[in-house]
C-alpha cells in the first residue's frame, strides 16, 4: 500500500504531460497550402509573394507553394489547370489558390482576402483543387549576362536598359517629333510680331506649361490604368508589339522623310489652327489670350499625339513593369516631361531673345527618328521576349 501514493503521483504526472501535449497539439494550426502563381517582371507578384512570406512567419501552419510561370511546362500546365478549375475568363498573375478559393491580382484588400481563404480552409472542408504542394520544376539560375541577343537587333547591353537612361532617351525622341515642332514654330512666328515683350513671354510660356500639364495628365492616367489592370501578359505583348511597330515607323520616317515634315495634320486643319493662334495672339485681353492659348495647346497636342507613334504608352508600360513607389512613378513621369520640353523651351527662349525664328528641326528630327527607331525596336523585342530585364 505504501507504493500506492507514488503510483498515483506518477499516473497524475503522466496524465498531465499527456493532456498538455494534446493541448499543445490542438493549439497548433492545421496545415494549409497556398499556391501562388507568379511571373518574372511582375511587380504585383512580388507584393503577393512578400505578403504570403510575412503571413508564413506569423502562421507556422501555412505552406506557400510558389509556382513560377515560364520556368517549366509543368508549372504552365498547373496554371492552365487552375484557370480551368475556377473558370477565370481573364487570366493574370499573381493568382493565389487556397483550397477551393482564389484571389487574382494584388491590391489594398488582397492580404485580407488571403487570410479569409486560409481561415475558411481551416474552418471546414478544404478540398485542394490543385493538390498538395508539389515539387515543381524551376529553371536553373544563371548568372546575369552582360548582354542579351535579340532578333534583327543583335547584342544589347543590359546597362543600356536602365530606367533613367530609357526615360531620357524616349522623352528626347518624343520631344523632337515634327508634329509638335511645327505648332511651336507657328506660335513663335506670331509672337515675334508682338511689340509687348511681356505678352510674348507670357503667351509662349503658357503654351509650354499647358503642353507639359496635358502630357503629364495623359501619361499619369495611362500609367494608373496599367497599374490597376496589373501585369497581364496580353497587355505587355500588345505594348511590345506597339513599340516594335513604332520603331519600324520611326526608321521609315528616317529614310523617307528627311525634311522632317509632319504628315499627320492635313493642310486644311493647319490653316484652322493657324487662324486660331493668330486670333488669340491679337486678343487685346491678356488673360483671355492666355487661357485660349492654353486650351488650344491642349487640343492640338492631343491630336498630335498620333505623331508620337505610341512612345508615351510604351514608356508608361515599361515604367509599370518596375516595382516602384507612387512617388517614384510620378518622379519618372516628371523627368520625362522635363526632357520632353527641353527642346521646345530652348527654341522658344532663343527666339524670344534674338527675335528670330531659327529652326534646325529637319536634321534634329531625322536623327531623332533614327535613334528612336533603334531604341523602340530593342525595347519592344525585350518587352516581348525578355520582360524580366525591364522589371
Amino acid at each position: 500500500m505504501r507504493f500506492l501514493p507514488q503510483l498515483l503521483a506518477r499516473s497524475a504526472v503522466f496524465a498531465a504531460v499527456f493532456w498538455l501535449s494534446q493541448l499543445a497539439a490542438a493549439a497548433q494550426p492545421a496545415e494549409v497550402v497556398a499556391h501562388v502563381f507568379w511571373q518574372e517582371g511582375c511587380p504585383f507578384c512580388e507584393r503577393a509573394r512578400a505578403a504570403l512570406a510575412e503571413m508564413r512567419v506569423e502562421d507556422p501552419g501555412l505552406i506557400v507553394d510558389e509556382i513560377e510561370l515560364g520556368a517549366s511546362e509543368a508549372n504552365n500546365q498547373r496554371f492552365r489547370d487552375a484557370i480551368a478549375a475556377f473558370g477565370i475568363d481573364r487570366p493574370a498573375v499573381p493568382l493565389v489558390v487556397v483550397g477551393d478559393g482564389n484571389a487574382l491580382g494584388f491590391g489594398r484588400t488582397t492580404r485580407a482576402r488571403y487570410a479569409e481563404m486560409i481561415a475558411a480552409c481551416r474552418a471546414g472542408p478544404c478540398p485542394d483543387v490543385l493538390g498538395g504542394a508539389a515539387a515543381v520544376e524551376t529553371a536553373p539560375e544563371a548568372a546575369e549576362p552582360g548582354t542579351v541577343s535579340l532578333p534583327w537587333i543583335g547584342e544589347i547591353g543590359l546597362g543600356a536598359l536602365s530606367l533613367p537612361v530609357l526615360t531620357v532617351v524616349l522623352a528626347a525622341v518624343d520631344g523632337f517629333n515634327p508634329c509638335a515642332m511645327w505648332v511651336l514654330a507657328l506660335l513663335i512666328a506670331f509672337l515675334l510680331g508682338v511689340e509687348d515683350s511681356r505678352r510674348m513671354w507670357t503667351l509662349g510660356l503658357v503654351f509650354l506649361a499647358a503642353t507639359g500639364v496635358m502630357y503629364f495628365a495623359v501619361m499619369a492616367a495611362w500609367l494608373n490604368i496599367v497599374l490597376w489592370i496589373g501585369a497581364v501578359g496580353w497587355l505587355r505583348l500588345a505594348i511590345g508589339a506597339l513599340a516594335i511597330g513604332a520603331g519600324v515607323y520611326y526608321l521609315r520616317e528616317y529614310w523617307t522623310n528627311p525634311e522632317g515634315v509632319c504628315r499627320v495634320t492635313p493642310s486644311h486643319r493647319r490653316k484652322t489652327i493657324s487662324e486660331a493662334f493668330q486670333a488669340l495672339v491679337e486678343q487685346p485681353n491678356l488673360l483671355t489670350a492666355a487661357l485660349g492659348i492654353a486650351a488650344l495647346a491642349i487640343v492640338v497636342n492631343l491630336i498630335e499625339l498620333v505623331c508620337s507613334a505610341g512612345v508615351p504608352a510604351v514608356f508608361t508600360q515599361m515604367l509599370a513593369m518596375h516595382d516602384l513607389g507612387l512617388g517614384a512613378y510620378y518622379g519618372y513621369l516628371l523627368l520625362y516631361i522635363a526632357v520632353f520640353l527641353v527642346d521646345d523651351t530652348a527654341i522658344f527662349v532663343i527666339a524670344m531673345l534674338t527675335l528670330r525664328a531659327t529652326f534646325a528641326s529637319a536634321a534634329i528630327s531625322r536623327v531623332s527618328h533614327l535613334v528612336g527607331g533603334v531604341v523602340l525596336l530593342a525595347l519592344g523585342a525585350v518587352m516581348v521576349l525578355r520582360p524580366d530585364l525591364l522589371g
